[in-house]
């Protein structure tokens, strides 16, 4: 009997890390370039960059840096944290082969056995889902403000229920994710300082990508060293706002409108 099954390392939380990840993460670490190693993979562009981006927004490090060299020219490199995962996962898929063929050698072996080690990666409909450190918790008589921070050192605060807060066993230091859908992002690109809004989260950052549907326009933001959120307005606003790929804007999210992963 032989036996073979998927190996998913888990970052934080629910991030898995996949074959498909590591293959790409070695294509880019041999070709130094994200479009080489989607060609390469058979994938493409757009593919490759939606993983590297979902992984690099739930992960503590940054995968991908850019390469050394000149502007025009550089390219993109693995960074020494994404080196180690590799190894990890390689080490790890070396000693599960191992594994699978010794209990295999029994033909008796239980199907429940085999079953067991299989597990679930849940995909969630939050398109923003981002890493973060809890700082400090305030514990109401109903409710629980988590607040947390992001690698970039700026905070977020999420209204969780206390129930929720105690399921979850939350406490200062966790790392958690916290999750809000695109709508729930507002826009502005002018100054708030001082200005009175009901919106407590408000995230500095610069606008990657403008993409303007039928309806909508999705927004993608960089808000740190490498993590980013996307913002889901209508074109209307977009234009009346005159959004545009290089843009400094304010990101705001309510705190009743962030949920916690953990």
């Amino acid at each position: 009997m032989k036996a073979d099954i998927n190996l998913a390392l888990f970052l934080e939380g629910d991030t898995a890390l996949l074959a498909k990840h590591i293959k790409l993460l070695k294509a880019i670490d041999k070709t130094k370039s994200i479009t080489k190693a989607a060609k390469e993979e058979d994938i493409s562009y757009k593919n490759a960059w939606d993983s590297l981006d979902i992984l690099n927004n739930k992960s503590k490090f940054p995968l991908i840096v850019r390469a050394s060299g000149n502007r025009k020219n550089s390219g993109s490199e693995l960074s020494d944290y994404a080196k180690k995962l590799i190894k990890t996962y390689d080490a790890i898929l070396k000693a599960q082969k191992a594994f699978l063929d010794e209990i295999c050698k029994d033909e008796d072996i239980n199907e429940n056995t085999i079953m067991q080690l299989a597990k679930m990666n849940i995909k969630l409909s939050a398109r923003n889902q981002l890493l973060v450190t809890i700082t400090d918790i305030k514990t109401g008589a109903v409710n629980s403000q988590i607040t947390a921070k992001l690698s970039s050192g700026e905070t977020l605060k999420a209204n969780i229920t206390v129930e929720s807060q105690q399921n979850l066993g939350l406490s200062v230091g966790k790392e958690v994710l916290f999750l809000f859908k695109a709508p729930s992002v507002i826009l502005s690109k002018d100054e708030l300082d001082g200005t009175q809004i009901s919106a407590e989260n408000q995230l500095k950052g610069k606008v990657l990508e403008a993409k303007l549907g039928s309806v909508n326009a999705e927004i993608c933001v960089q808000i740190g060293q490498h993590q980013k959120i996307v913002s889901i307005i209508t074109n209307r606003s977009a234009a009346d706002m005159g959004i545009s790929v290089g843009d400094n804007i304010t990101a705001m999210i309510k705190a009743n409108d962030i949920l916690v992963g953990a």
